[in-house]
């Protein structure tokens, strides 16, 4: 098998344009399952392995701080910091929206200002953005699991505890129920795809700015 050069050049600007495009279909779309596709693009951009070097390390750009949106609400028993909670045109527990929010999309309310700065190491493999009493997630961990486990490039039949205890609508561990009908309700979505929609955020905030 004979291989040729596969040049660089332009590769950079043509992935954070994958990324802003699949970002800005995210925020229009019915689902949240473009999520998938952000984050296959964030693993080639970011992810290096002893079998292949990211995009960034091929062109000497990770030694960088990143912008971390990164938010603790007190008032939370579960952290799950780069989503908030919505609660919009619900009445007495029915209809309207609850969901998982990136913190990006400012159509409902203002983005947290608490935001900072850290080297792309910490960013990357040590900064809980999910945590509960038994299980945490970095950012590595969360676009890992689902570009390679979970449908987002690979598939497997089987994915880390910690990973999924994320993936349920009760995950944040709250419900809403209305004040006289008593009805309760889970969120109508899983905090897990708006969270990578905000590290696509915090990429091209800090990689284009």
């Amino acid at each position: 098998m004979s291989y040729v050069d596969n040049p660089l050049e332009g590769k950079y600007e043509e992935f954070l344009e994958l990324i802003e495009i699949l970002c800005t279909s995210y925020d229009h779309s019915e689902t949240d399952i473009i999520s998938l596709s952000i984050s296959t693009a964030i693993r080639v951009l970011l992810h290096d392995t002893n079998n292949s070097i990211s995009l960034l390390a091929h062109l000497g750009k990770k030694d960088i701080a990143f912008l971390s949106t990164n938010f603790t609400n007190d008032k939370d028993l579960i952290h799950l910091g780069l989503v908030r909670k919505i609660n919009v045109g619900v009445s007495n527990g029915i209809g309207g929206e609850v969901k998982y929010w990136p913190l990006c999309d400012e159509r409902y309310f203002s983005s947290p200002k608490e935001q900072h700065r850290i080297q792309f190491e910490q960013w990357w493999n040590t900064e809980e953005i999910f945590c509960s009493g038994k299980s945490k997630l970095t950012r590595k961990d969360l676009v890992l699991s689902m570009a390679n486990k979970d449908g987002g490039a690979h598939f497997d039949t089987k994915v880390q505890e910690k990973y999924d205890n994320f993936r349920y609508k009760w995950s944040g561990g709250s419900t809403l129920v209305g004040t006289k009908s008593g009805i309760s309700r889970g969120y109508d979505n899983i905090p897990v795809y708006p969270a990578i929609r905000q590290i696509g955020h915090e990429i091209l905030c800090t990689l284009k700015p």
